[in-house]
């Protein structure tokens, strides 16, 4: 039904708002006169900013024709050795660099501690001091070949204030070996070159240039270089929000400030400058005043008037727009049968309409939505209980068998087989069936899952269906004839693009299946084939595992025992000849061949703990300790002293880290060290342990130990994981000495 033109909606807003058009005019301009001084504020406080920010690059720029002209010649053409001390370079640097005379606030050269070693001009007074406590230096120690700009720092001595340009100096492995600092004046203030090219960039006068520390140290006023800003209250509130720019309370006066950073890294700023311009807000607001009086003299025109007018006017148009609203609440709140009626004749009337139509409609998508929901509940239901009993065992006859029996079940079939697929020749073996008899289930397997046509084939890389009514029909002798089954359903059982096996489903009443049915059984396809690969990846992890551990202890035993029996033979055989010519040096070789025999059964009752772990329980350390000297002695032949004192009960994991640690330390010695006499003492007092292996070898620099060398790493793991304290202590051609102590009271 079309409308009259007059009870349109938008006809009748004209015709309520036509009589006080003029008066709410004044009320616009009332508000306009606030919306404009909003954006002229906002505009002037981003403006600002961006002039603040714009400035950042010259003065970046400036900054760097200064420093690098000279610095770049000095890294090329001077500093080129870095072999040489760095006393050496520092003094060729001094000798040779050019423009030298720029840095008039002196040129400092700094060791790897940070600490003053050279100045330019001579400044003795500086010499020995520590100036690493800042953040660039600490860049530059883990940057070696980074240089860094810093913030003012006051000299004492002279009562000045420099800021200074770093250039690290490396070593020929490229290590941080100390710093350069080119250095200018900055306070009190002087005509030097940073302070004349800053002054070029005819910069704001109120734009001031901050250190690190918030230190003015450029201003177009020569007063404010070197004033202290970091008590500011707003520049702390700019620093640490979002904001660059802001208008702030400043004493009795609003002022507008402006920050921006001069040039920053992500995770440290080398150069920690900022550029600040505070202005008089009244100054920003300036060009505002004039339009500020036009619009309070609209503004007066009367606002009551317009107000009553419109609010009658608007009531008769929201009435029916808050009935809406009602309704839309109810229907928020899951009542979608709730209806409204509205009777206009406009396009509010039309809306009410369309509203109710959209009502039915939800009511109905929501009712077809719990189905969904419900039917995705039940897929998902289904699949996990299958995952999770595929994921209970690493057998994959177990897997196949509880997974099928979960297929057919939870899925609705009468009947199921679960076949591994064999690649050469291409073979399906059968692992498990349920409701099949093993001859029926292999036959419609080769019949039409893994031959065609007599042909061997792939199986179907995605789920097949096969109806067997007509195979019924012609009544066949065959299985497959006679099975009962109209409908069979071949689901791959895949991973990574290979297919691992295969379910054949049964069902002797011909339901189709629907999509989402179908798509359940490939997402359990392939749950049970990644269980499979992950079975098949443990099997082979387990014959790989095996064949290392008997590679090892064949190896050990060639290492070992093998060696020293094969000694020990060689002297069998030659000292009864020996015997009969110098009895006292058979005698000896009867001590030598006593001790051979000795380590090698020490050797072998050490290689029979480590194949069963469990055997260390049951021995006690004395005795762990004992054998192990016995070994190495058989193996290594160097005299080993054993002195063990006192007799306590002992935790297994106390017992087994000073096992384990003794074997490492003398492990360490048989290989490293070239001793002729080792000591091993244990103390042992209730809940006190403490041992002490000591050698006459070669020794060594701990200091030169790197976090590569896992023995004695893992020697004080082993000590932190009982609470333990290891001390190793050795100096070259003086041996060296490992100290293990543990006290239960530390260890709670």
């Amino acid at each position: 039904m079309k409308k009259k033109w007059w009870n349109s909606l938008r006809v009748k807003i004209i015709a309520w708002s036509f009589v006080p058009t003029v008066i709410i005019l004044s009320a616009v301009a009332w508000f306009t006169f606030y919306s404009y001084q909003q954006v002229i504020g906002d505009l002037a406080v981003k403006q600002d900013w961006a002039v603040v920010q714009s400035k950042t690059q010259p003065i970046l720029q400036a900054i760097v024709d200064i420093n690098q002209p000279i610095v770049i010649q000095i890294i090329l053409t001077i500093d080129i050795k870095p072999e040489q001390p760095i006393a050496v370079r520092a003094q060729n640097i001094l000798d040779h660099a050019q423009n030298l005379d720029v840095f008039e606030g002196g040129v400092y050269f700094l060791d790897v501690h940070g600490t003053v070693y050279k100045t330019w001009p001579e400044q003795p007074e500086l010499i020995g001091q520590d100036w690493s406590d800042t953040p660039q230096f600490l860049w530059m120690q883990d940057h070696p070949g980074r240089g860094a700009y810093h913030e003012l720092k006051y000299i004492e001595t002279s009562g000045k204030k420099i800021l200074c340009n770093s250039i690290s100096m490396n070593g020929p492995q490229n290590e941080f070996l100390g710093a350069t600092y080119y250095c200018y004046t900055f306070y009190p203030v002087t005509q030097n070159a940073y302070y004349k090219a800053l002054l070029k960039l005819n910069l704001d006068p109120n734009l001031m240039v901050l250190d690190g520390n918030n230190q003015v140290i450029f201003s177009a006023d020569p007063s404010q270089i070197g004033k202290d800003l970091s008590g500011e209250a707003y520049l702390k509130q700019l620093q640490q929000g979002q904001s660059m720019s802001r208008r702030f309370r400043k004493g009795n006066e609003d002022v507008l400030v402006s920050y921006s950073p001069v040039y920053a890294y992500p995770k440290i700023n080398l150069m920690r400058w900022n550029l600040v311009k505070v202005e008089p807000w009244a100054d920003v607001m300036q060009p505002s005043l004039a339009y500020r009086q036009l619009l309070l003299i609209l503004l007066a025109l009367g606002v009551i008037g317009p107000v009553l007018v419109t609010a009658y006017g608007v009531r008769h148009i929201t009435d029916p727009i808050q009935k809406m609203i009602h309704a839309s609440e109810q229907v928020t709140a899951g009542r979608f049968k709730h209806r409204i009626e509205v009777k206009t004749g406009d396009e509010i009337e039309t809306l009410a309409d369309q509203f109710n139509l959209m009502s039915a409609e939800l009511d109905e998508s929501y009712s077809s939505l719990e189905k969904k929901v419900a039917d995705r509940t039940r897929e998902l239901a289904i699949l996990n209980s299958i995952i999770s009993v595929a994921s209970q065992s690493l057998e994959i006859q177990e897997i196949l068998e509880e997974a099928l029996n979960k297929t057919v079940e939870q899925m609705g079939f009468d009947a199921g087989a679960a076949f591994k697929l064999e690649s050469n020749p291409m073979s399906a073996l059968l692992m498990a069936q349920r409701g099949f008899e093993p001859a029926t289930a292999n036959d419609l397997a080769s019949r039409y899952v893994i031959t065609s046509q007599g042909n061997p084939a792939e199986p179907p890389a995605e789920v097949a269906i096969y109806d067997l009514k007509e195979t019924q029909d012609e009544k066949q002798t065959d299985p497959s004839a006679q099975s009962g089954f109209q409908l069979l359903v071949s689901v791959p059982l895949a991973t990574k693009g290979r297919t691992l096996g295969l379910f054949l489903l049964g069902k002797r009443e011909p339901s189709p299946l629907s999509a989402e049915e179908l798509s359940l059984l490939t997402s359990i396809g392939q749950q049970i084939g990644v269980a499979m690969e992950n079975a098949h990846l443990y099997e082979q992890a387990e014959q790989t595992a095996t064949t290392a551990e008997r590679t090892r202890l064949a190896r050990e035993l060639h290492d070992a025992v093998t060696q020293t029996l094969f000694s020990a033979s060689l002297i069998a055989d030659v000292t009864p000849q020996i015997w009969k010519r110098n009895p006292k040096e058979g005698l000896q070789n009867l001590e030598e061949l006593r001790l051979l025999t000795r380590g090698a059964l020490a050797e072998m009752r050490t290689m029979l703990l480590e194949m069963r772990p469990e055997t260390l329980e049951r021995v006690d350390l004395k005795s762990l300790l004992t054998q192990l000297a016995d070994a190495f002695i058989g193996r290594v032949r160097v005299p080993i002293s054993v002195d063990i004192q006192g007799g306590c009960e002992l935790t297994h994991e106390v017992k087994i880290v000073f096992y384990r640690v003794a074997q490492e330390a003398l492990n360490n010695i048989a290989k490293h060290s070239g001793a002729r006499q080792v000591e091993l003492h244990l103390e042992c007092q209730p809940g006190h342990l403490n041992l002490c292996i000591k050698d006459d070898g070669l020794g060594f620099d701990p200091a030169s130990i790197t976090p590569d060398h896992l023995g004695i790493a893992i020697m004080r793991e082993r000590a932190n994981s009982i609470g333990a304290s290891l001390n190793l202590e050795s100096q070259v051609g003086q041996g060296t000495t490992i100290k293990l102590d543990w006290r239960s009271a530390r260890r709670d």
